[in-house]
């Protein structure tokens, strides 16, 4: 039986940026997946629903970066559940999607990852879906080892496990840039392009839309290829 390894990544994405797509690129390679899924948050139960961008607007932005890579794909699957969007909601709802013979890859930042404990049914997730964690910069390892200690896991070769339960988690070797969604917005709002930052696709789709700023003005220079 032929097994499909689907990594899920989901977040706010106002907007997508380099970052994300790093974090895409890392887990697809390392956890040697078949597909990821840039699954948008429709109302984040940790943000106020008046400060983000319409959830319409955020998914064309990640079509626009599926576009560019036959592995990667985006969803509206959140569009569809119950308000607030919470992520066992939303993996609950894969699994229904998705046929059997589908492992779930759940891909998420260390610094979310640290404070896992305080999700909703957080020993819920752990025991349906891998887990593939992307190291941040200025976070120590041993921070992380002690957590994934605390909670239970062992290491075993390339991954930790819990003894009897549980599925895999695994560290990814790839550090993901330092981009920022909040200052990407700040960027915007004082007039400056994040070139460099979002890729050329996006920024354009920002500036048709006036998303941030209405007076931004196009610059041709490119921001670069998706990592």
């Amino acid at each position: 039986m032929t097994i499909f390894k689907i990594g899920v990544l989901g977040g706010t994405f106002d907007p997508v940026h380099f970052g994300h797509l790093q974090m895409a690129e890392a887990a697809f390679k390392e956890c040697s997946l078949d597909k990821v899924f840039f699954i948008p948050s429709a109302s984040p139960p940790h943000k106020d629903e008046t400060t983000v961008t319409s959830f319409t607007h955020r998914l064309a932005m990640l079509e626009i970066v599926s576009r560019e890579s036959v592995h990667f794909e985006c969803s509206a699957i959140e569009g569809h559940l119950p308000f607030p969007s919470y992520t066992i909601d939303t993996l609950r709802a894969l699994e229904d999607l998705f046929l059997e013979e589908t492992d779930l890859f759940f891909i998420i930042g260390e610094d979310a990852f640290l404070d896992f404990k305080s999700w909703k049914s957080y020993e819920e997730i752990l025991g349906m879906v891998n887990i593939a964690i992307a190291r941040r910069d200025g976070y120590r390892k041993t921070q992380l080892i002690d957590f994934l200690k605390m909670i239970g896991y062992t290491r075993q070769n390339n991954c930790w496990r819990r003894q009897g339960r549980g599925k895999k988690i695994f560290l990814l070797h790839t550090i993901p840039g330092n981009f920022s969604s909040t200052l990407i917005r700040k960027k915007m709002k004082e007039g400056i392009l994040p070139e460099g930052d979002i890729p050329e696709g996006v920024l354009e789709y920002i500036i048709k839309h006036q998303l941030y700023r209405s007076d931004l003005k196009h610059d041709p220079h490119p921001a670069g290829p998706i990592s």
